[in-house]
C-alpha cells in the first residue's frame, strides 16, 4: 500500500547512526559516506536531531521516540543489522523508516532500489513515497529481510567481527571456505503452515535477494503478508558449495534440491542451540517460530522504486 501518491518534504528527522564504521580502506570509505549524509543532513535545512549509538541496544532505544507526531522520519544509517534494530524499536504509530546505506551488503536497499550515491539517496529520503512493508520475527525479534538456519547461519555464527570490520564482504567468503572443510551437517525440521519439511538449510524470506544482488526466493515481497521459504535438501560440502555456486551465477531456485514454499508461519526444530539468523546477526537458538508480523511498517523508497510503482498501481485499482 502506498502512503500517499505525492510525498511531502520530510523537515523534522531523527538519524541514527553507529559513529564507529570499521578500520583500515572499508572503515575510512564508510566513514566518508557517513559524513557526506551528515553534511548533507546540515545543509538541507531540516530539523536534524542526530543520536549516534555507543552500544548494542541504542539504536532500538532510540528508534522508540520517534513517533509520527515528533518526526517525518526516523532513519537508520548502517546496514541491515542497525536497520533491523531501528525496525525493532519503532513505536506503533511511527515516523516512516529510511536509510543511509552503510552496511556491508545493504540488501534491505538493494531491494528498495536504494542507491549507494549520498546525494540520490538524501533526495529518496526526504522526498520518496512511503509504502507499507511486513516485516517477519524469529521468536520475538522483528528482521525486515530474511531469516536462517544450517551453512549460512553458522557463518554469521562463527564470523570474526574484526575480520568484518577489515574486509567486509570478503570476510563472508573466508568464513565460507572455512565452513566447507569442516561443516558438520545438521538436519532440520522445518513446518511451513503446518506442514513438514526435511532440510539441511533454510531461508524464510521477506526480499528476493541474499547477500548482495543475489537471487535466493524470486517471488519474495516486502509488501507480500507472507515468506518464501527456500529449502536446501542437500547437505554436506557438495550440497553447499552447488548452492553457493548456483547462487552467484543467478542459478539457485533452478537447482533440483531447492524447494520455494510460501507461507506464513514457520516453526523450526533441530538440535538444541542451533543458530538462527536474521538480516546478518544472531537471533535466536532452535527450536524458533517465525512468522509474519501482525502489523505492516512504513518505508520511505526511492520515487522510481519497483516498490512504490507497485503499490501505486493497487492503490489505484
Amino acid at each position: 500500500m502506498l502512503a500517499s501518491q505525492h510525498a511531502t518534504y520530510r523537515r523534522r528527522l531523527l538519524v541514527i547512526y553507529n559513529p564507529t564504521a570499521g578500520a583500515g580502506q572499508l572503515g575510512r570509505r564508510k566513514r566518508a559516506r557517513l559524513e557526506a549524509y551528515l553534511d548533507l543532513l546540515e545543509d538541507s535545512g531540516c530539523a536534524v536531531e542526530f543520536r549516534p549509538t555507543t552500544k548494542r541496544g541504542d539504536a532500538e532505544a532510540f528508534a522508540a521516540e520517534g513517533a509520527a507526531e515528533k518526526y517525518d522520519a526516523v532513519v537508520a544509517a548502517g546496514g541491515d543489522g542497525t536497520i533491523g534494530e531501528v525496525a525493532n524499536g519503532l513505536p506503533q504509530h511511527s515516523a516512516p523508516l529510511g536509510i543511509f546505506p552503510l552496511g556491508t551488503a545493504n540488501v534491505l536497499a538493494m531491494e528498495i532500489g536504494l542507491p549507494l550515491d549520498p546525494p540520490a539517496v538524501m533526495q529518496a529520503v526526504l522526498h520518496g513515497p512511503q509504502v507499507q512493508i511486513w516485516p517477519g520475527f524469529v521468536n520475538d525479534r522483528l528482521f525486515t529481510i530474511m531469516a536462517g538456519v544450517g551453512f549460512d547461519a553458522h557463518v554469521v555464527a562463527d564470523l570474526p567481527p574484526q575480520l568484518k570490520r577489515w574486509l567486509g564482504k570478503g570476510a563472508y567468503v573466508i568464513e565460507s571456505l572455512r565452513q566447507l572443510v569442516d561443516y558438520k551437517v545438521p538436519r532440520y525440521r522445518v513446518s511451513i503452515d503446518g506442514k513438514e519439511y526435511d532440510c539441511a538449510s533454510a531461508v524464510i524470506a521477506k526480499g528476493h535477494f541474499y547477500g548482495g544482488k543475489f537471487i535466493c526466493a524470486p517471488h519474495a515481497r516486502l509488501d507480500d503478508p507472507a515468506f518464501e521459504v527456500c529449502l536446501f535438501k542437500m547437505g554436506g560440502r557438495v550440497g553447499a558449495l552447488r548452492a553457493t555456486v548456483a547462487l552467484a551465477l543467478g542459478l539457485l531456485p533452478k537447482l533440483p534440491e531447492i524447494e520455494l514454499v510460501r507461507g506464513r508461519e514457520v516453526a523450526i526444530a533441530g538440535a538444541e542451540l542451533e543458530p538462527v539468523q536474521a538480516d546478518g546477526d544472531i537471533a535466536a537458538r532452535l527450536p524458533a517460530q517465525i512468522r509474519i508480523g501482525a502489523r505492516a511498517i512504513p518505508l520511505i523508497v526511492p520515487k522510481d522504486s519497483a516498490l512504490a510503482a507497485t503499490a501505486l498501481r493497487s492503490a489505484a485499482e
